[in-house]
């Protein structure tokens, strides 16, 4: 791993178009319609794809033309002026500081009085479990609430497929099932860890096989 490999083929950006719906038909449909609930809240285990569709969300509204930002609650705290965009898409809001909590809360007030202003949110719970201030969580549950499915094995099975493909890569089945057992099962973590063994296969010159798989699993941690 001492070479330097250049990673010239881009990792695809977030998009509806490359986000697995067959269980999620609904929430799709309620974030791309032109009209309909201005205010909208996503809830679903880690690694159910709710950040991607956040991302997708906000790549749509700035293709139609709107000014739009996203948001991560995990990620230092929310800008103020974040409000002068029409779109407003907030991840993690189960870790919104108190501080954060309060300007989510003004973000409300804000586009409520704005016409046709959209707030979309994200959290691991539906907004009457999430442990936030109680007008906060009175106002998550104003809009549309939505659950974000989790992919089943044949359906991140596909995913993966799918994201190889695009990367022309060629990797036999018994690669991916063996991921699925031996990796964490998040659809970001099982993509990031093919595009690993991309870079690795090229560097080592050698096909991606399960046994290199076992190679590099053994120097990746959870966390890197």
């Amino acid at each position: 791993m001492d070479q330097l490999v250049l990673d010239l083929t881009p990792t695809p950006l977030p998009a509806f178009d490359n986000f697995l719906a067959e269980r999620n038909r609904e929430v799709i449909t309620a974030l791309t319609a032109t009209e309909g609930e201005r205010f909208l809240y996503l809830w679903g285990e880690p690694g159910c794809g709710k950040t991607h569709l956040l991302q997708a969300w906000i790549a749509h509204a700035e293709r139609l033309g709107r000014a739009a930002i996203y948001l991560d609650g995990k990620d230092g705290h929310l800008p103020d002026f974040a409000r002068e965009a029409s779109f407003i898409a907030v991840d993690h809001v189960d870790d919104l500081a108190p501080d954060d909590q309060i300007t989510l809360f003004s973000f409300y007030n804000s586009l409520k009085e704005s016409g046709e202003s959209r707030l979309l949110m994200a959290g691991r719970n539906p907004p009457m479990a999430l442990s936030v201030r109680d007008d906060l969580r009175t106002r998550m549950g104003w809009g549309l609430v939505l659950e974000v499915k989790a992919l089943s094995d044949d359906d991140k099975l596909a995913a993966l497929r799918s994201h190889a493909a695009n990367r022309q890569l060629s990797i036999p089945d018994d690669v991916y099932r063996y991921l699925l057992t031996h990796w964490r099962r998040d659809l970001s973590s099982l993509i990031g860890m093919i595009d690993m063994l991309d870079r690795y296969s090229l560097a080592m010159r050698r096909p991606i096989t399960v046994p290199l798989v076992k190679n590099v699993l053994q120097t990746a941690t959870p966390e890197s």
